[in-house]
């Protein structure tokens, strides 16, 4: 549902002969609607109903996006991605191009720091780390900038034996103050702590590379591998190493290098219930939580579910009896949630029986999923020990309204999920913590979900067999098919790389069917420095030159719109967003969201569509 607000009561007039197409606003917070009072007043949703008759525009704002980012997103720049498949095998399991998430960093005095990366003559992707410093301890663990967050115990079978294999070479530097460089595989306890070395060959510093490899028994419940300098205490080292992935596999033989990710597939999802719900004609089975003696208001309203704990009371919220779902199935709860007033956690999750006690557990092992934040969800469940019997919405503590519709409630023994490992561009990345982009991998129908900064996942929308993906199948965003006008307002948070930007807004422009998109002026902040706003000022002549009659001089609308007061006056004559449109130093405030929305609407009529 799209709400709006009418700013005059004159509005314009225009052929209404033929249905109008729908928009799809592309930004980042902007767009999004950071700093209004609530997500209706954000400028898509204003601009709704300024259009006669008024015209559905789909917000696909995302606080904190590059132009590249926003570009992935909308189709223009394509988004590959590797999905989990088999067991990891190499000893850098999250990315193909491990060493692009190298954390610079110092062990025991020493410095370590990726001078870049590249591929040998056979295509092995390697990078080169330069290790320098004054040496505080006998050893600088390399692993540990490499992991980084991405290091990771494999468990164990006591008895069970394990290979590590990998290659390295001195490229620069020498090995003064340097005892050798090992790979080790190491026994670890259940919570990472180091126990013992099983196994640790060396690699010859000579300048050639250099290929080893081992084999242990482990003894401890997990295991995990690194790269380990041996240096002397209180010498200064300068070494340059070229490393390359190496392989940690489970057996007595090194086999041939698998990169992961590599090939991957969604699997096989074929639930033994189904059922969605959306609120046309009523709560459609849905009920009230009576806790306490309190009865949570519900209401259907404008085609959705709205729920209120309106006395801040413990587990306030809404029910759906089930029929018994046996343990150890996977429950999928898939929502469009808008939180409407105030704020607070709605806890989303499986009961015992309706008005009991949680039944479900997270992948994470919680009982519950908490949402804070409006978008789509997919949440996924267990049901452990206990039978579930009923799927709710709970919030404790707070007075928040939230609404509820396109509600799907599935189980069965499979799981509609996949993890995704790698993405050619970080095209979920940003400030909010959920993000979510329908589309296709490999032909199937889903979405690609990134919540509270964890790894993304892909879901299967519908059931099936399951499917390869290839090593970096194309994703392919529902925008990138439509044909509806979009409006691109992209490049205000990676500004200082203009050429970038105009590459990045060209690619989304080229690719939109009939040549429907306007483009909008990037807004400079007042904590910009003087060369940032210039090179803003340069951009956006660049926008203006290249769109022409496309262009929509937001910031000019903007500064238009300024007030008397000395503060406006003063933003306006520097060539900034006047205080009074504003919530901070960029964020538009209402006002200055109405404004945008006009400029928006006055641009696309202008162009007849």
């Amino acid at each position: 549902m799209h709400l709006g607000l009418s700013l005059s009561p004159t509005q314009i007039s225009f052929d209404t002969s033929r249905p109008s197409r729908a928009i799809v606003a592309f930004g980042d917070s902007l767009t999004e609607g950071a700093g209004a009072s609530g997500s209706v007043k954000a400028y898509p949703q204003v601009a709704t109903s300024l259009f006669e008759p008024a015209r559905m525009i789909l917000n696909r704002g995302m606080g904190g996006q590059t132009s590249t980012q926003i570009a992935a997103r909308q189709g223009g720049i394509p988004l590959r991605l590797a999905v989990a498949g088999g067991a990891p095998g190499n000893l850098f399991p999250r990315t193909r191009d491990w060493m692009h998430r190298f954390e610079t960093g110092s062990v025991n005095g020493l410095t370590h720091e990726c001078l870049g990366t590249g591929l040998d003559e056979n295509g092995l992707p390697y990078g080169d780390v330069r290790i320098y410093g004054t040496a505080t301890a006998g050893f600088t663990d390399i692993g540990r900038q490499i992991y980084g967050a991405i290091a990771a115990n494999y468990p164990a079978e006591p008895g069970s034996r394990w290979t590590i294999s990998g290659a390295a070479q001195m490229i620069g530097g020498g090995t003064d103050g340097v005892a050798g460089l090992r790979l080790l595989l190491i026994e670890a306890d259940e919570l990472g702590g180091y126990l013992a070395e099983i196994a640790a060959p060396a690699f010859a510093l000579n300048g050639a590379r250099s290929s080893i490899s081992a084999t242990a028994a482990a003894t401890h419940p997990f295991v995990r591998a690194t790269h380990l300098l041996d240096v002397i205490p209180g010498s200064a080292v300068d070494i340059t190493l070229r490393i390359f992935p190496g392989q940690f596999e489970a057996g007595d033989i090194a086999t041939e290098l698998k990169l992961t990710p590599g090939n991957g597939d969604i699997p096989a999802y074929n639930p033994e219930f189904t059922r969605l719900y959306s609120f046309d004609n009523g709560i459609e089975g849905w009920s009230p939580r009576i806790q306490d003696g309190h009865i949570t208001p519900l209401s259907s309203q404008g085609g959705r579910l709205v729920i209120e704990n309106d006395d801040a009371g413990i587990l306030r919220g809404c029910e759906l009896a089930l029929a018994e779902i046996p343990v150890d199935r996977t429950i999928r709860i898939a929502f469009d949630i808008e939180i409407t007033a105030g704020a607070g956690q709605i806890h989303v999750g499986g009961l015992k029986t309706s008005g009991g006690s949680w039944a479900t557990t997270t992948t994470s092992g919680d009982p519950t999923s908490a949402v804070t934040e409006s978008g789509h969800y997919e949440l996924l469940f267990k049901t452990g020990n206990a039978f579930c019997n009923a799927a709710a919405f709970l919030s404790s503590g707070t007075p928040v309204t939230w609404a509820l519709d396109n509600i799907a409630v599935e189980w069965g023994a499979d799981s509609p999920q996949v993890e995704v490992l790698d993405q050619s561009t970080a095209a979920l990345g940003g400030s909010g913590s959920v993000y979510s982009i329908r589309g296709q991998l490999a032909g199937i129908e889903g979405i690609l979900t990134v919540r509270d900064g964890g790894p993304p996942f892909f879901t299967r929308s519908h059931p099936g067999d399951a499917v390869a993906v290839p090593y970096a199948t194309l994703f392919v965003p529902e925008d990138a098919a439509t044909r509806n006008i979009q409006w691109l307002w992209a490049g205000r948070n990676n500004a200082d790389t203009p050429d970038i930007v105009l590459s990045d807004i060209a690619a989304m422009t080229d690719r939109i069917a009939g040549g429907r998109y306007l483009v909008g002026s990037i807004l400079p902040s007042a904590d910009d420095t003087q060369q940032t706003r210039q090179t803003i000022v340069t951009l956006n002549a660049a926008l203006s030159r290249r769109y022409s009659q496309r262009y929509v001089d937001l910031l000019a609308a903007l500064v238009a719109a300024a007030g008397q007061t000395t503060d406006d006056q003063q933003d306006a004559a520097a060539g900034l967003i006047p205080r009074s449109l504003r919530s901070d130093a960029l964020h538009l405030n209402n006002a200055g969201y109405a404004i945008v929305a006009a400029a928006w609407v006055a641009g696309t009529i202008a162009m007849g569509w």
